[in-house]
């Protein structure tokens, strides 16, 4: 298989991944279309636990504990919506890589729950 065939193909998935975000939100949130997207697990003690392993395995190489060749999350201004979309498709023309065919949006909730828990310590 060529490179061209793989790299048609994982565009083919991350445009799944996607469309899956988008789907699961708006199935998650019916006819709240005008209301702000928020993090459910928000102030749950487990999944602050479970989002600091995957904090730890997924985006410490880069964010640090507070900054280092990407930006602190820890003061991040991003609206919870804005941190899922950007986690889950990456930032284009920068070093931040999509998550969404290796995280969940439960997986990246709890990674903003973590970070949240963590503001202002």
């Amino acid at each position: 298989m060529s490179l061209k065939m793989i790299s048609g193909r994982i565009g083919i998935l991350a445009a799944l991944a996607c469309a899956a975000v988008v789907a699961w939100l708006a199935q998650a949130r019916p006819g709240h279309s005008d209301e702000a997207v928020t993090d459910p697990f928000l102030g749950q003690a487990e999944a602050i636990d479970e989002g600091e392993m995957t904090y730890r395995s997924k985006c410490m190489g880069c964010h640090g504990k507070a900054g280092s060749r990407g930006p602190n999350l820890f003061a991040t201004k991003l609206t919870d919506e804005q941190f899922l979309e950007t986690v889950i498709n990456g930032r284009q023309n920068t070093q931040m890589p999509a998550f969404g065919l290796r995280l969940s949006p439960d997986d990246v909730w709890k990674v903003h729950a973590f970070v949240k828990s963590r503001k202002g310590l």
